[in-house]
C-alpha cells in the first residue's frame, strides 16, 4: 500500500538528500525570498563533507529530483539581472496548466450536462472533452460513455504518474481508505485535509453525497493538477507539499 501521490517514492529519496551521508548533499529548507520555478519557491541546498558545509549554497526545484524534469538552478549569492528575472517569470507562466481551476470547474459543469453518448475522456491528454474539442483529439485514444460513477472516482480514470523522481503515484486500496475513514469517524473528526491522498478524498466525497447525515468533509491538496477537472475550488487545491506552496494563492 503506497501513501499519497505527492511525489511519492520521493520521501525516502528526499530524506537521503537531506542527510550528510547521502551523496554529500544537504537540504537547508525554504529560505525567505527564495526564487521560483514553475513548481513554486525553490529549496536551498549545499554540498557537505563529513557533516560540514563544503562549497556554495544553491537553489533547486522542490518537486523534481531530475533536472530533465525541471532544470532550475541558482547560486544563493548569485546576482540575477532584471532581464533574466523577467524571462524566468514568463517561463514560469508559460509552464502552468492550459486551463485554470476555475475554467475546469465550468468545463465540468458543461460536461455533466451532456448525454452519456457524448461524454468522452482523452487518454493521451488526460482530459475531459467537450464535443467541440473532439476533432482536435481525433487521432488520440479516448474513453466513451463516461459515467457519473467514473467522474466521482477520478483516480481510477486518470493514469497514475510513474516518474519516480517527480510524481510516482501510489494509491490507497479501498480497504485502506475504509480503515482510515472509520478511524476518522471514530475519533470524531469532521474536517479532513487529504494531502496527496485522492482515494481517501473520493470515498469521503462519495459518502457525503449519498448520506445526508454524514458530516465529514474533505479538501484534497495535491500537486497533480489533473484532479482540478473533477472538483470545485473548495474541494481541491493545487499544492506542492515540499515547499508548502499553493499554486492558486493562499
Amino acid at each position: 500500500e503506497g501513501g499519497g501521490d505527492m511525489a511519492a517514492g520521493g520521501a525516502g529519496d528526499r530524506e537521503g538528500r537531506c542527510g550528510a551521508a547521502a551523496g554529500g548533499l544537504a537540504l537547508l529548507g525554504l529560505a525567505p525570498g527564495a526564487p521560483s520555478c514553475p513548481h513554486g519557491p525553490a529549496l536551498l541546498f549545499v554540498k557537505t563533507s563529513q557533516g560540514k558545509e563544503e562549497g556554495r549554497r544553491f537553489y533547486a526545484c522542490s518537486a523534481c529530483r531530475d533536472r530533465k524534469d525541471c532544470n532550475f538552478f541558482q547560486w544563493e549569492d548569485e546576482k540575477v539581472s532584471e532581464t533574466r528575472l523577467a524571462a524566468r517569470e514568463e517561463y514560469n507562466r508559460n509552464h502552468q496548466p492550459f486551463f485554470t481551476h476555475r475554467q475546469n470547474v465550468e468545463r465540468y459543469k458543461n460536461f455533466v450536462l451532456l448525454p452519456l453518448s457524448k461524454r468522452r475522456f482523452c487518454q493521451e491528454c488526460q482530459q475531459l472533452l467537450l464535443p467541440d474539442e473532439w476533432e482536435k483529439h481525433s487521432d488520440h485514444q479516448f474513453l466513451c460513455d463516461i459515467s457519473t460513477a467514473q467522474l466521482k472516482s477520478p483516480s481510477r480514470l486518470l493514469y497514475p504518474l510513474e516518474n519516480k523522481k517527480t510524481n510516482a503515484q501510489y494509491l490507497f486500496a479501498d480497504r485502506s481508505c475504509q480503515f482510515l475513514l472509520d478511524l476518522i469517524i471514530d475519533l470524531g473528526f469532521r474536517r479532513v485535509l487529504s494531502v496527496g491522498t485522492p482515494r481517501l478524498h473520493e470515498i469521503i466525497q462519495s459518502k457525503a453525497s449519498q448520506e445526508e447525515d454524514f458530516r465529514v468533509r474533505s479538501l484534497l491538496l495535491d500537486i497533480d493538477f489533473r484532479y482540478s477537472q473533477f472538483y470545485a475550488e473548495d474541494e481541491f487545491c493545487h499544492y506542492n507539499m515540499f515547499n508548502h506552496y499553493f499554486f492558486g494563492g493562499e
